[in-house]
């Protein structure tokens, strides 16, 4: 096909809010028009010429599947064929994906575009969460990354769109990862606050997740398969990241895993809820670490930041950057590195008692001394 068999239009409107938008339209021989609005004339230049190019190199095919398919169409493949295969991932992801389908869900694929997008960011911050609150950059980011996930596999491997529109909508900033953690005493005092609480299995998974640094949804997925006694270690087969790794078991955790009873099948859990069949939920052992945090005085503190007081306390021993990916289950070294600052003071500290018995001390402490 030929340049020359389209007809190019680009219209100026004016809304009734004073608002500008250009609409944009090919015209093509023996074809419906093809036709998008956008905010600026450059935008609608640029997509002319796109869409231009790929008429040009026979890829007006995937043109017409973004007409057809909906964006419900597309949720509902993203979780048939990918989601349905990692469970974590849907219950986390769910939620964002019922907000784009309720929103934006009868919108043809062609019409997800960055200027879309911008708008549904900012709807996003300004709608009120069913806990009667706004919504953080952070998890905006998340219900942009949850969608996004299912727009780069409708490019890459489903040939549903040219090109994924999230890539060109930037992100939030965020504020640094939370890092709260417990010290030696405070720790100690928390877990004798644990011992002495009437739930059988707050002491157990405080105590776990405090020294290997387990998520509270790894540790209550874990079955007595997956504690190797011989070995010293636990196999997690269900992670946040889908995939399964190895954790050592420190000895406090095997001495409190033995005095334990011992079920007669492997299947069961360590710490069973009240339904045998499902993993211990949060809610069972919520009320009970609450009242062990305002019993041992601690303040601004979560179940999570255990794992926070496992890696950082790792950090502090000298943990390189690599081991604490390894332990904490980390793919990528962004999350791990809000650690690094621990472990530099553990090389400086090595690096000083070094330089001492090598070099001797200060001229400093030598002045002092003669003083």
């Amino acid at each position: 096909m030929k340049s020359s068999d389209n007809i190019r239009c680009i219209r100026k409107y004016e809304k009734k809010d004073g608002s500008i938008s250009f609409h944009a339209e090919v015209r093509r021989k023996n074809a419906n028009p093809l036709r998008q609005s956008f905010r600026t004339l450059t935008d609608a230049k640029n997509w002319v010429r796109k869409v231009e190019s790929s008429l040009l190199d026979g890829k007006h095919v995937l043109d017409n599947k973004a007409r057809k398919y909906t964006l419900s169409e597309l949720i509902d493949q993203y979780i048939r064929l990918y989601l349905n295969k990692f469970p974590s991932r849907l219950r986390d992801q769910t939620s964002h994906l019922n907000w784009w389908r309720e929103n934006y869900g009868n919108k043809a694929l062609v019409e997800i575009t960055p200027a879309l997008l911008v708008e549904a960011k900012e709807n996003l911050l300004r709608g009120i969460t069913f806990r009667k609150k706004k919504r953080t950059n952070s998890t905006v980011n998340r219900y942009f990354s949850s969608l996004g996930r299912a727009f780069a596999l409708a490019v890459q491997e489903w040939q549903l769109v040219n090109e994924n529109p999230f890539r060109r909508v930037s992100k939030l900033k965020e504020n640094a990862g939370r890092n709260r953690f417990l010290s030696r005493e405070e720790l100690h005092a928390l877990l004798q606050c644990c011992k002495g609480n009437k739930n059988p299995h707050l002491h157990g998974m405080v105590l776990i997740a405090a020294s290997m640094g387990l998520r509270f949804g790894e540790i209550a997925n874990l079955r007595w398969k997956h504690i190797d006694f011989d070995n010293g270690f636990a196999n997690l087969e269900m992670t946040k990241n889908g995939s399964a790794r190895f954790v050592p078991l420190p000895d406090q955790v095997v001495a409190y895993l033995k005095e334990m009873q011992r079920p007669k099948l492997p299947e069961e859990f360590l710490f069973p809820s009240k339904n045998p069949a499902k993993r211990h939920p949060y809610s069972l052992i919520r009320k009970a670490f609450q009242k062990a945090i305002q019993e041992s005085k601690l303040q601004d503190f979560k179940f999570h930041d255990l794992r926070h007081t496992a890696a950082s306390h790792m950090a502090m021993n000298g943990a390189t950057q690599g081991e604490l990916m390894e332990v904490l289950g980390h793919k990528s070294p962004t999350m791990t590195r809000r650690y690094a600052h621990f472990s530099k003071e553990h090389i400086a500290r090595i690096l000083q008692k070094t330089s001492n018995q090598l070099i001797g001390p200060s001229l400093g402490e030598n002045q002092h001394g003669a003083q």
